[in-house]
């Protein structure tokens, strides 16, 4: 009676008018059984009501049809998706990110133009007219420039506590420079230096007036009277450049901003209160920073260039193109492309029992191909945002050639197909465990008294004939294979490490070792494991069709050193290391776009995802304004590549992304661009600027560390909780 009131009550259920039929013909068999049984042994065979097929009639069925209808409903929702990413297969779906994608190739193509035709001095190598132009607007904080070519103009810059002037675009002629200085007496002192074109002159700090003075510099002609006096060259001589310039000295105690730890020896301190406006830089000067500052920002982040560029004199305007300019090469190139790979719409996403039945049903049409039998009651999954680990116990079927790496191997082939078709980009890792080393049908038992149990003679055939017929075929077929199988070898010139030929009624088993011959073959040789198989399955099916019947090719071909084109059935091979063993793949995204990102790029994708899923939780709780604050703020990330991803991994709209990484991106580059030459100013005030360069460096070092640690971190938590998984289910 309670099996029938449960039956009663499932029919109110929203899957009734689904199962309608079914569950009548149910119903129908379970008005059969006794009011007063609540179990019904099989007895040999199941009973028509026992549908989990446990050997009793009971609630568990009822229980089996719910699981069965949920299993059709996953299935419906799987097959679903996969036609539709079957369906449409177009690179260009002419969706936003296919505009924007179009759009940063165009503009990475004119920057590179630009920077490329700039730095080669091509067109209007030496013209000063862009920074020139530029440095009279707000977009240069650091003053108009003045155009000095061709005209004499004199650098005076303090260098290791002494004061050092140079002339420059002075004629090749006779000259000579003066310098008048207070000295430190107060008295007015001349220094003279006479030569040919450009000249110099140092004056020790020592020797100049503590206090304010102003330095006069002139520059003149020697040509017609080079033999004058130093005393009346001032007098006897035409000036042909003279320029003045206010300097404070005073005298402070050395070490600057580390004063009083390292030393405390006094220094002379020359404060230049009038340089003079920069000299302007020329069009390929601009060129030649770019790469410069490309190449500083690649390697070591937004910070090291611009700190790079500051110390240079580069315009801040300049910077903050360079920058700008990569960040949008980067943004509207890699977004776009990463989101093809990682996104997938609502309707396609994939939910956690989703997954599970896909791995399953992958699993249960993989059984044949791979020669066993797969206990699915002891399958174990665990799904993380990082990766998804599978535990796979089976039992080998009869006669099967396929050991553990095999099996291992059919089975991920066939998961990293499916998961390519669903986009499901999260790192596999598989585990199989056989369940016994070898199976016997029968068992047969001798007892002290020779009597054998477990043995019936009436089994046994007394005619031979057929046993001895089959003997010959399969000894016919497995000496007719070895010559197809050189064949192969021959032609695609590998060389045999053992090979395995076996046959019964049912099929023919092959198991080959190969290695190729060619030099170089790990980068060269270019079919993968499938292909050899492939190619030997046709070769066999060809030449012994005769022969073989009903009987199936079962083919396994292994590669001794495996190649690129093995490795490349996964998209991305992870290692786990000397401290946490295990293997993880990515299935296969293919196109030029999937082996760049998955190969060239597949190292940094890995660790900006990462990073994206351990801020997961700040960009849920702010949204789009904390994006656009985690992309500006300095060492918070990685720039755009990290907010980009961060907005996949939140699953945010594309747009939002795109506009959020753009601000933030152009917040950051603007505020390092525009605060790089105080950073340096800063420094230098408080005799710091011989630790510029170590500040570049140490950023750089900051930056390299800092991805390096985020590799390291993923790498622990992608394999110390798989490792741990996997020893909670191992059957050892």
């Amino acid at each position: 009676m309670q099996i029938i009131a449960l039956v009663r009550r499932f029919e109110s259920c929203p899957l009734h008018q689904y199962l309608q039929r079914d569950f009548q013909k149910i119903s129908q068999r379970f008005d059969e059984v006794p009011a007063n049984s609540k179990t019904m042994p099989s007895r040999g065979e199941h009973h028509s009501l026992d549908l989990n097929k446990d050997g009793k009639v009971d609630a568990g069925d009822i229980s089996h049809i719910f699981s069965e209808a949920e299993r059709a409903k996953l299935d419906r929702e799987l097959d679903s998706i996969r036609e539709r990413r079957l369906g449409d297969t177009r690179f260009f779906r002419w969706a936003v990110e296919d505009y924007v994608l179009l759009f940063g190739v165009a503009f990475g193509g004119f920057f590179l133009l630009l920077i490329a035709t700039a730095s080669t001095g091509l067109l209007s190598g030496d013209s000063v007219t862009i920074d020139q132009t530029l440095s009279k607007t707000p977009l240069d904080n650091g003053g108009e420039c003045i155009d000095k070519q061709g005209q004499i103009w004199l650098s005076i810059y303090e260098d290791h506590h002494d004061l050092k002037v140079k002339s420059y675009n002075v004629p090749e002629i006779n000259t000579a420079m003066v310098v008048s200085y207070t000295n430190i007496d107060g008295n007015l002192t001349e220094i003279f230096q006479r030569g040919t074109g450009n000249l110099a002159i140092e004056i020790e700090g020592e020797d100049l007036f503590i206090g304010d003075q102003t330095l006069t510099v002139s520059l003149h002609n020697l040509s017609s009277d080079p033999s004058v006096d130093d005393s009346n060259i001032t007098l006897g001589s035409s000036e042909i450049f003279s320029q003045s310039s206010s300097i404070g000295v005073e005298r402070r105690a050395g070490g600057g901003l580390f004063s009083g730890l390292f030393s405390d020896e006094e220094v002379i301190d020359i404060d230049l209160r009038e340089t003079g406006p920069r000299a302007c830089l020329t069009f390929k000067d601009l060129g030649e920073w770019g790469w410069l500052l490309m190449a500083a920002e690649w390697a070591g982040g937004r910070e090291t260039a611009m700190l790079t560029g500051g110390s240079g004199g580069v315009p801040a305007w300049w910077m903050a193109f360079v920058s700008l300019g990569m960040s949008i090469v980067f943004l509207c190139i890699q977004y776009p492309l990463m989101h093809k790979m990682y996104h997938r719409e609502g309707e396609e996403a994939l939910n956690k029992e989703q997954v599970k039945r896909l791995i399953t049903r992958v699993l249960e049409n993989s059984q044949e191909e791979a020669s066993v039998k797969i206990d699915f009651e002891l399958l174990r999954m665990q799904e993380r945002a990082i990766s998804i680990d599978v535990f796979v116990p089976y039992v080998p079927q009869s006669r099967s050639i396929m050991t553990v790496t095999d099996v291992r191997s059919t089975l991920l082939r066939n998961l990293l197909s499916e998961f390519s078709i669903f986009g499901e980009m999260r790192p596999l890792q598989l585990r199989v465990q056989s369940m016994t080393a070898s199976l016997s049908e029968e068992t047969i038992m001798l007892d002290n008294d020779l009597t054998m149990h477990g043995f019936d003679p009436s089994v046994v055939d007394d005619d031979y004939r057929p046993f001895f017929e089959s003997i010959s075929i399969i000894g016919t077929i497995e000496d007719l294979a070895r010559p197809v199988i050189q064949e192969l070898l021959n032609q695609y010139d590998l060389e045999d490490e053992g090979t395995l030929v076996s046959a019964d009624e049912k099929a023919i088993y092959v198991r080959m070792i190969y290695r190729p011959k060619m030099r170089f073959g790990y980068f060269l040789f270019p079919r993968n494991f499938l292909e050899i198989e492939e190619s030997l399955s046709d070769r066999l099916r060809d030449g012994l069709s005769n022969l073989l019947g009903d009987r199936k090719v079962i083919v396994s071909a292994r590669n001794l050193k495996r190649t690129l084109a093995d490795q490349a059935v996964a998209g991305r091979v992870e290692q786990g290391g000397s401290d946490f063993a295990g293997e993880a793949l990515v299935a296969k995204q293919h196109g030029i776009t999937g082996t760049l990102l998955q190969t060239v790029g597949g190292d940094i994708l890995s660790s900006v995802e990462y990073v994206a899923q351990r801020n997961r939780n700040r960009i849920d709780k702010y949204g789009f304004w904390g994006l656009i604050v985690f992309v500006w703020i300095p060492f918070m990330a990685s720039g755009v590549l990290v907010g980009a991803m961060l907005g996949l991994v939140a699953r945010m709209r594309f747009e939002r992304v795109l506009l959020a990484c753009t601000v933030g991106g152009t917040a950051a580059s603007i505020t390092w661009a525009y605060t790089a030459r105080g950073i340096i100013e800063f420094m230098e005030r408080y005799q710091a600027e011989v630790l510029i360069p170590f500040l570049i460096g140490l950023v750089f070092l900051f930056t390299f560390f800092h991805l390096r640690r985020n590799k390291r971190l993923r790498r622990e938590e992608l394999f110390r909780e798989s490792m741990l998984f996997f020893s909670r289910v191992s059957l050892d």
